[in-house]
């Protein structure tokens, strides 16, 4: 009887722990195929990787603002398999599993309950790892999953290690994830050889963090050495030492239009933290009258996560992260005091959590709002505080219920908005993806122009994002850099790029209608690249407009392109 109940008991922990798989499999195959953005950040991954796999150099031919490791791994994988989109997927999907299995850990050490650990890491996954331009499959940036996943690794090796070797084995992934952007040095570090010095001596400590530091260093130090500061500044990740507009103007919309005081009452505290944290406080208070009493509301806080579905926004869910921020906080301080009383190891784990966490919730404090940022910045947080609500429910499988009513929710959510969006299959040499049916009709025209324009092997200037096409078409990039947005080109930049156009002027220039809302009103030539493009006006003349004329948004959907002028 005793084997059958341990058989039992153990079926039943696996099926706890597949269910996090079963939600991400059922939103991959949802929205397969549709986690491409061709003119925002996807044609910057694909096409650094293809002009690495063809022999450019990071830094100095490419200009990359990320650590050198994700890149290179992307190039040498074309290289080997071939110029495919799939084959970047798949390496990000693979990343992606990884990324579910450490949160499934983490979640399981923070409740030690199996299914509660399940929900809440199944919920993680359905609110975070497939919002539109933010998909773990295709992320705005291979090296924020990479690195995201490395330290949560780095987080959980350390946890459990119990020798010199797993101590070790912890530092280097940390170090790995601390090479992959410049934002993730300190919190790949912190977190887990903080965790590392408090359960394990303090030589075995030392030595994982060596490790650790040393690959950070390779990883950012020779490329400085080799390069240089300045041309680093200008094409690399030290351009994050800048903080980009686009970041600072994230704290404008914090407040839901505005910084004001009666803004903040008016929009962020009314619309999203009272209905949030009051909805939290009945799902802490409504179980107190007794377990029996949850058991019975059992099915009711299932139906009442799912109705989250109709939640405007999900703004019932936003309370979350300022919750895991406080839990976080609170940690620190307990690490500290029970440091002072000699038991530091009872707080490594939650220490450990929140500085990983903690830097993270600053690029996006309400992560529900902005998927791109928060595909990543949220997870963790999200494990945080329902771990932190799981161990104060008395009921806890009425608990476990309302979290897998609200991941419920968020499939669906997902389902609906990118699943069942209109989109139209497209499908050119080394890409097959689905997007908006204007997108669609651009990027198939513009492709085939291209190819009856430049010449196999020749240059073409595409803007503001050249990656998707050059990467189907094979033509090649005449620039640095694989961006053209605000914040990435300064003076020195477009000196670069308006002498290239006069030693090796490329053989044609794409200009889309790419919009930049969060720029104001600026187009090219006319509050963007404003020097560049007068010298383009003087060599160039506009010869065929691709598309329909659409008003210009987000997506593209209409293009000029410019050959040389048969005067020059």
């Amino acid at each position: 009887m005793h084997a059958n109940l341990r058989t039992t008991a153990g079926r039943t922990r696996l099926l706890w722990a597949l269910l996090p798989y079963a939600v991400f499999l059922v939103l991959y195959v949802a929205t397969f195929q549709r986690w491409v953005l061709p003119f925002e950040d996807s044609g910057r991954e694909m096409n650094t990787a293809l002009r690495l796999a063809q022999g450019d150099v990071l830094y100095r031919d490419v200009g990359y603002s990320y650590g050198a490791l994700p890149p290179l791994i992307d190039g040498f994988l074309l290289r080997t398999l071939g110029r495919s989109l799939d084959v970047l997927i798949a390496w990000r999907t693979l990343l992606a599993l990884l990324g579910v299995e450490s949160l499934r850990r983490l979640a399981r050490r923070f409740t030690e309950d199996d299914a509660a650990a399940a929900a809440i890491c199944s919920f993680a996954v359905a609110a975070c790892a497939f919002g539109i331009g933010g998909s773990w499959p295709f992320p705005y940036s291979v090296a924020a999953l990479m690195g995201t996943v490395g330290v949560w690794w780095a987080l959980e090796l350390a946890l459990a290690s119990e020798s010199l070797r797993a101590s070790l084995l912890a530092g280097a992934v940390a170090g790995l994830a601390a090479g992959t952007k410049l934002e993730f040095l300190p919190v790949a570090l912190a977190g887990p050889l903080l965790v590392l010095g408090l359960r394990r001596s303090r030589g075995e400590a030392a030595l994982a963090g060596a490790v650790a530091a040393t690959e950070a260093g390779i990883a950012f130090g020779l490329p400085v050495l080799a390069f240089g500061t300045g041309l680093m500044r200008r094409q690399g990740f030290l351009i994050a030492l800048d903080v980009p507009e686009s970041w600072r103007r994230v704290y404008e919309a914090v407040f839901f239009g505005g910084t004001s005081a009666r803004a903040f009452v008016g929009g962020g505290f009314l619309e999203v933290l009272f209905p949030s944290a009051l909805a939290l406080a009945l799902v802490l208070l409504l179980p107190a009258a007794g377990e029996r009493l949850g058991r019975l509301l059992t099915p009711l806080f299932f139906l009442a996560g799912a109705l989250t579905f109709f939640s405007s926004g999900n703004a019932w869910l936003h309370a979350l992260l300022p919750l895991a921020a406080c839990v976080a906080i609170a940690a620190l301080i307990r690490a500290a005091i029970l440091w002072r009383r000699g038991d530091p190891s009872a707080s490594a784990a939650a220490a450990g959590v929140a500085l990983v966490m903690l830097p993270a919730l600053l690029r996006q404090p309400f992560f529900l709002r902005n998927p791109v940022y928060g595909a990543f910045a949220a997870p963790l947080a999200l494990v945080v505080a329902l771990a932190w609500m799981a161990r104060r429910v008395p009921a806890r499988p009425a608990f476990t219920a309302l979290v897998l009513g609200l991941s419920v929710a968020q499939i669906g959510a997902r389902v609906q908005g990118i699943g069942l969006a209109s989109m139209t299959l497209v499908e050119l040499r080394g890409v097959s993806v689905f997007l908006l049916p204007s997108e669609a009709r651009f990027v198939t025209e513009a492709a085939r122009v291209i190819q009856e324009t430049v010449p196999e092997g020749g240059t073409v200037g595409i803007f503001p994002e050249p990656g998707f096409l050059l990467f189907t078409t094979g033509r090649k990039n005449p620039f640095v850099d694989e961006l053209f947005v605000p914040g990435i080109q300064d003076a020195e930049a477009e000196d670069l790029m308006i002498r290239r156009l006069r030693e090796r002027p490329p053989d044609a220039l794409l200009v889309t209608n790419r919009a930049f809302p969060e720029f104001g009103s600026a187009v090219y030539g006319n509050g963007l690249l404003d020097r560049f493009f007068g010298e383009v006006s003087r060599r160039y003349v506009p010869v065929r407009r691709i598309g329909g004329g659409a008003t210009p948004t987000r997506h593209a959907s209409e293009g000029v392109l410019f050959r040389l002028s048969s005067s020059r």
